[in-house]
């Protein structure tokens, strides 16, 4: 029988390198787009249109590969279902899709079936409800935790790449602004600082819930191999792992040198999210 696993956030939290290593290090089937956007966009935290714009130029990008191509190698399985989920998610309404037709045709031969969407960490209750529904209560939970006033530098980075880097005052100035303004792009950051209400929302629905910290998965290689794999009842390839993670996929050491002023601004922000991350990691939770 087929088992989920699924990762639910955070954004900026290196749900990239976790994907990496989940398919390249043990014998899960992540699927190669590795943000389906499934359960938020059926429950409207992400507007469909966005996924299907983003899907179509994927699918165009595919394409173009392989009218250009004299070698079809590259065209396996798992290429098709690439190919076969953007294609889906930029046609088809979201909720006339199954959400297993997104991982064919490689299903058959596979008893672990993953993917990692951060926007799924603030899926409404109702939503999470339905994502048990679809993937069964059984399914692997997988929730990352960042130093929250750190990942919140880090999604306005993002946010922000229109500024050149060396621009701090520019940068800061326009941090500073969002602080004070506010708006739905900062209520949906304080949403994914919110672990303890996203973790107990999971926890509710699904039978195994893991909440791993961002410094774990960068700095303790070994320790963080042997949890996963008791977690997920598998074996990870632990000398994979670290060759992975010595390549530092998205792992960004961007923490801009911001103003003391700033800093403590962000700090007394996520205060109490910050104190229930030290209540479970232990003081000092993701220094990185």
């Amino acid at each position: 029988m087929t088992k989920f696993v699924i990762g639910i956030g955070s954004q900026r939290a290196g749900s990239t390198l976790l994907h990496r290593v989940l398919d390249q290090c043990s014998p899960i089937y992540m699927n190669p787009v590795k943000e389906l956007h499934y359960f938020d966009t059926l429950f409207g935290v992400r507007n469909e249109n966005v996924l299907r714009h983003f899907s179509a130029n994927q699918l165009n990008r595919e394409v173009e590969q392989i009218v250009k191509a004299k070698d079809f190698g590259f065209i396996t399985k798992r290429y098709k279902n690439e190919l076969r989920a953007n294609f889906l998610l930029a046609t088809k309404k979201i909720h006339n899709i199954n959400y297993i037709e997104l991982y064919r045709p490689c299903v058959q031969g596979h008893k672990l079936l993953g993917e990692i969407t951060p926007e799924y960490m603030i899926l409404p209750e109702k939503g999470i409800s339905k994502m048990r529904d679809v993937v069964g209560e059984d399914a692997k939970i997988i929730l990352l935790a960042r130093n929250p006033a750190k990942r919140f530098v880090s999604a306005f980075k993002l946010l922000m790449l229109g500024i050149p880097h060396s621009d701090m005052a520019v940068f800061e100035e326009q941090m500073l602004a969002t602080l004070s303004v506010g708006g739905e792009w900062l209520t949906v950051q304080d949403a994914f600082n919110d672990y303890e209400k996203a973790l107990g929302n999971y926890q509710k629905q699904f039978k195994s819930v893991l909440m791993l910290s961002y410094d774990e998965l960068f700095s303790a290689v070994d320790e963080t191999a042997e949890k996963l794999s008791d977690f997920l009842e598998i074996k990870l390839a632990l000398p994979h792992y670290k060759k992975i993670v010595g390549t530092k996929v998205n792992a960004l050491d961007e923490t801009r040198d911001l103003s003391n002023e700033t800093l403590a601004l962000l700090e007394a922000r996520y205060a109490e999210q910050q104190a229930y991350l030290d209540k479970v990691f232990g003081a000092g939770f993701c220094a990185a």
